[in-house]
């Protein structure tokens, strides 16, 4: 019965075979390789019914989780008839049971990791009909020019030092790459068997700290590996080294591969041996066997390039956890010195949730847990007060609310407790505080807020102490007045002008600011320019205040709608309704002389600022001074050579 269910597939599977081979002329490359795989599950399948125990099949792809096709059956069959458990069956997926199957397999062939990942290694052994184990390195009884697309050209081997991602690897890594070398075929493939790391004349380096040593392609592939011990490192002249072998990696004909070598580090590490290490490649170190099979080397000192010194010195550092450090700073978008009008209300004297500080805090070497956070809230002139204090995760209070402070202590103090935000490793969180206010008056109050305090841990609940600063700008407080912002950018422009001061010839400079005012809590007016300097200017040198007396004249544009102009005392050129807004553009005009005597401004570059700006909010007009401008650069002009 067996024979003839044989024969039948037999019949069948010579049928398909000269079916595939009848479309073989006119298939693509792609279709040719696909009947390929077809063609090796087929045979596996044959095996497997005829009862054999050594399918043939050969497999060129790498395989792995998800994967799916012909080769994953092949794969499959082949699996099975080496006795592996796929309960499924030959489905084509490379699944759970697929993976379990290979892990089983790579481990009865002593193929390490047997990590259930059908690449090279496991390729190159299953090609060959078997693997063995040799010195704690995987080795294949494949050829060494398996792969080598040029068979019987001579090549030429040329390795460089490549890139290594980072130079300090901490207690405990896994696989940290320790170094990096760009190996190139000249004139034909060349198959990669063999590297040979110089672990320098230290024996502490592989006693305690690399445990294992591995070859990573530049796929993230492991090539090879093997334990550090007494029996794996050799010693030549002072220095101690370890022979990786038992991978063949193919280095196309003209083309560069970056490999790493790669270790695992001991989980603790003695303070005493937290240093630096050098770890290289021995002379001749690298082998490799090309298209006409004689076996090539390079390395330090060998003869392509002859100068090249291939190691890198690495700093070994305590176990990540034990390194974990945050910091604290305040971010850019922390909202510049300003004037808030505090009118909301029914009794028009307070604002909530006034962003006040933006600030980052940074986790290195391990995730960080800030599990509390205080700050400090300081007030000074007027009697507004801060009632509450709100923490939110990212830039604003736009982002997530994270924890409120209401019990606001008399010294300002507000502590925000249990609130477990994860800073992950090597990144930056934003955050912001924001205050309730409350109270304000017509007399101006300064606020100002800082983080004070930062309780944090590291991922193993050790703790972390942060080092930083977080400071606001200040706020002034009031429940009447105008808020004021520039529209746009202030314009300057130079030119030349007759008949300056005294007739003397002059350059001058033409300054531009557009400001937006809006008026809260009440009306607002403004005086003439005659009556006061309604709009106070002044020439900046370098940031700083230029304290020449240079002529200038200051002049703005009154709206022609939304304002009154008509009923108001004589020293007030307009009043603008509460609530309502008008833009009003302000005209600046330098001359670039001190005197009348023609004495000019030291050459330099020159900027004007808007300083400040005059109101009033009673008819008697009781003078008030918005300043808050002053000094900031984005209340000045662009700076202009004069003179």
């Amino acid at each position: 019965m067996l024979r003839t269910r044989n024969a039948r597939f037999v019949a069948a599977f010579t049928g398909a075979a000269f079916a595939i081979a009848s479309f073989a002329p006119v298939a693509s490359a792609a279709t040719v390789a696909e009947l390929q795989a077809q063609i090796n599950a087929l045979m596996a399948q044959l095996s497997s019914m005829s009862g054999g125990s050594s399918a043939s099949a050969t497999f060129n792809a790498d395989l792995t989780l998800g994967s799916k096709g012909a080769d994953v059956t092949a794969l499959q069959n082949w699996l099975i008839s080496k006795g592996q458990s796929i309960p499924a069956g030959a489905t084509g997926y490379f699944g759970a049971q697929t993976k379990a199957a290979v892990m089983a397999w790579q481990a009865a062939s002593g193929i390490s990791p047997a990590a259930g990942y059908f690449g090279p290694k496991s390729r190159a052994a299953a090609n060959a009909g078997g693997a063995s184990t040799t010195g704690g390195t995987t080795s294949t009884t494949s050829t060494g020019s398996a792969g080598i697309t040029t068979p019987g050209a001579e090549g030429i081997l040329s390795v460089t030092t490549g890139p290594v991602p980072n130079n300090t690897v901490y207690a405990g890594d896994h696989q940290d790459g320790v170094l990096v070398f760009q190996a190139k075929a000249l004139s034909s493939d060349i198959a990669l068997q063999r590297v040979q790391v110089d672990l320098g004349t230290n024996t502490t380096i592989y006693n305690k700290i690399f445990s294992t040593l591995y070859v990573v392609d530049d796929a993230g592939r492991v090539l090879a590996s093997t334990p550090l011990n007494s029996t794996t490192v050799s010693k030549s002249g002072s220095n101690y080294f370890v022979t990786i072998t038992g991978f063949s990696s193919v280095v196309p004909k003209n083309m560069t591969r970056n490999y790493t070598v790669a270790a695992d580090l001991y989980p603790s590490i003695d303070t005493t041996y937290r240093t630096s290490y050098t770890v290289g490649i021995q002379a001749n170190g690298i082998r490799g066997v090309d298209g006409a099979g004689i076996d090539l080397y390079a390395g330090a000192g060998g003869p392509l390039p002859t100068a090249e010194t291939l190691s890198n010195t690495i700093l070994v550092s305590a176990n990540l956890t034990d390194s974990a450090a945050m910091t604290f700073s305040t971010n850019s978008a922390t909202p510049l010195l300003q004037e808030v009008i505090a009118a909301d209300g029914a009794s028009l004297n307070q604002k909530d949730k006034v962003a006040m500080l933006v600030f980052d805090v940074r986790a290195t070497s391990d995730d960080v847990t800030i599990t509390d956070l205080t700050t400090t809230t300081t007030v000074s002139g007027g009697v507004a007060s801060a009632s509450s204090t709100y923490l939110y995760a990212g830039n604003g209070t736009s982002g997530t609310l994270i924890n409120s402070a209401t019990a606001v202590t008399a010294t300002g103090v507000a502590t925000f407790s249990t609130i477990n935000q994860v800073v992950p490793k090597n990144t930056t969180k934003t955050f912001t505080i924001a205050a309730d206010i409350r109270g304000a008056t017509s007399a101006r109050t300064t606020f100002g807020v800082s983080v004070t305090s930062i309780t944090a841990q590291s991922s193993t609940g050790t703790t972390v102490v942060p080092t930083g600063s977080a400071t606001s700008n200040s706020f002034y407080v009031r429940n009447i007045g105008p808020v004021f912002t520039l529209v746009g950018t202030p314009s300057i422009m130079k030119s030349l002008t007759a008949g300056g001061v005294s007739g003397y010839s002059t350059s001058t400079l033409s300054s531009t600011f557009v400001v937006n005012i809006q008026a809260l809590g009440s009306a607002i007016s403004f005086p003439t320019q005659a009556a006061s300097s309604t709009f106070g200017t002044r020439l900046y040198q370098g940031g700083a205040v230029d304290v020449q007396a240079v002529s200038s004249t200051t002049s703005f544009i009154i709206p022609s709608n939304g304002i009154v102009t008509t009923g108001l005392p004589g020293n007030m050129a307009f009043q603008l309704a509460q609530n309502n807004s008008v833009q009003v553009t302000v005209n600046v005009y330098t001359e670039g002389r001190i005197t009348a005597g023609g004495a000019q401004v030291t050459g330099a570059s020159y900027a004007v600022g808007l300083d400040n700006i005059i109101w009033s909010s009673d008819a008697g007009f009781t003078q008030n001074v918005s300043n808050f401008m002053r000094g900031k650069t984005n209340w000045q002009t662009a700076s202009v050579q004069l003179p």
